[in-house]
């Protein structure tokens, strides 16, 4: 329903320029003859030291939004500007520099994010050897791992460690080149709840100590709510962001926002439910919305 997409001032907090801004942002995807749109103008402001929760069904568009942040894909209109920068037009090389030096990957699957064979200590170590730098300079590698909480477990492989301990240790590993922007794609999608809760705590701790930047995609509304901000992503558009209501009574009867209120008191409604959500409208004199 486009009278819900959010204009691009919705998301840019006053006082400050965003880190991370997507203008009027497209990305269509060539399926044999057909082209698939996975983001149908977007526009979104992260701001520097912003923890922002993602949220959306499934083929919504949220990890599109990643990969054109990361570097990883390329818009097929719109701009997508990180520091000021124009990703767009950039060129291989210093795309390919930006993913190094800017941005840290945590990935939902944790085979994706660490090397088997090589233990948790060296695997943190990686990405500044590969890079040639020096591990975050803010923390060393035990630094880091005690920050997510693994200090006993740097001698381990990763095939010793829980999936929620892999995480963490993906957390550290994206942590050692001190990125401007942390992205994780579903990171508790495949642990239990105490594990996912101390991801989150690792999160929490990161984004404090650095400072960084995170922006995290997620179908679980819990860790959503452990962010600064909560934005919704529906058909490759940006939705306004919900505002909390006290549960529904044994009759049926909830109390609505006053603006909902203002908005709909007093005319015929209908009700659109979908097993993601209920749509409540104004009913047209033919029955329509």
């Amino acid at each position: 329903m486009i009278e819900n997409v959010v204009s691009p001032d919705h998301f840019r907090p006053v006082g400050s320029d965003a880190l991370v801004r997507l203008r009027h942002t497209y990305k269509v995807y060539r399926v044999s003859d057909v082209g698939v749109v996975a983001l149908a103008g977007v526009d979104l402001d992260v701001m520097p030291a912003e923890f922002l929760a993602v949220v959306g069904p499934s083929g919504a568009g949220k990890s599109t939004i990643l990969n054109l942040v990361g570097g990883l894909d390329r818009a097929s209109a719109g701009v997508v500007e990180v520091e000021g920068r124009d990703l767009g037009l950039l060129e291989d090389q210093a795309l390919t520099e930006y993913r190094a030096e800017r941005v840290g990957f945590v990935w939902q699957g944790t085979a994706r994010n660490l090397v088997p064979y090589l233990s948790v200590r060296d695997n943190i170590r990686l990405p500044a050897t590969v890079r040639r730098a020096q591990v975050a300079t803010k923390h060393d590698v035990d630094g880091l791992l005690e920050l997510v909480g693994l200090t006993d477990r740097a001698k381990h492989m990763p095939g010793m460690l829980s999936g929620g301990e892999q995480q963490r240790v993906a957390i550290a590993a994206a942590l050692s080149n001190t990125p401007a922007i942390l992205l994780a794609d579903e990171p508790t999608a495949e642990l239990d709840s105490e594990s996912a809760a101390r991801v989150l705590d690792a999160f929490r701790a990161i984004n404090h100590e650095f400072n960084v930047t995170i922006i995290m995609v997620t179908h679980d509304l819990m860790a959503a709510r452990r962010a600064d901000r909560r934005i919704r992503v529906r058909d490759g558009r940006v939705l306004h962001e919900g505002v909390p209501v006290d549960p529904i009574s044994e009759d049926g009867r909830v109390r609505l926002p006053d603006d909902a209120v203002a908005a709909l008191g007093g005319v015929d409604l209908e009700a659109e439910v979908t097993p993601d959500e209920v749509r409540l409208r104004r009913r047209s004199e033919t029955g329509h919305a």
